[in-house]
């Protein structure tokens, strides 16, 4: 959790075929989350699409704030709203992963959900290989 606040994160929130409300209450329940949590929240964005592309601009605003410094985490409900799809998924948290920053869920463990969709694997290689960090906090132990 102390690693948590030490984030400035971009919250970001997806949704398809649901009405706009649903969005806004994802968005919503996002910042409220990170208030709790006692996050720096740096910026937000959303996107009404499908998850099955790069291609949206709620995600360009969000990684491009993951490029540049200006974010250090991205702040979601659960994976699938960065994507249904484990290629599209991979390459989304590869951008992460290639500056330092980490996936937040709310409700969700990211690792878990990263592991259904079966990318942590391969996240978990590509950090080995490159000497990068993996896009996950590591629970804290329980004697910490």
């Amino acid at each position: 959790m102390k690693e948590e606040q030490n984030r400035r994160a971009w919250a970001y929130a997806r949704d398809f075929s649901v009405p706009t409300s649903v969005l806004i209450c994802q968005m919503a329940e996002l910042l409220g989350d990170v208030e709790r949590r006692g996050i720096q929240a740096v910026g937000a964005s959303q996107d009404m699409s499908s998850g099955k592309t790069l291609d949206r601009q709620g995600l360009k605003d969000a990684l491009r704030a993951i490029r540049t410094g200006y974010a250090t985490a991205v702040l979601v409900r659960e994976v699938s709203r960065l994507s249904e799809d484990s290629y599209t998924l991979f390459r989304i948290i590869e951008v992460l992963q290639d500056h330092g920053a980490v996936l937040l869920c709310t409700a969700e463990d990211a690792y878990a959900g990263l592991r259904l969709k079966n990318v942590s694997q391969r996240l978990y290689q590509r950090a080995v290989c490159f000497g990068l960090s993996l896009p996950w906090i590591e629970k804290e132990s329980e004697t910490s």
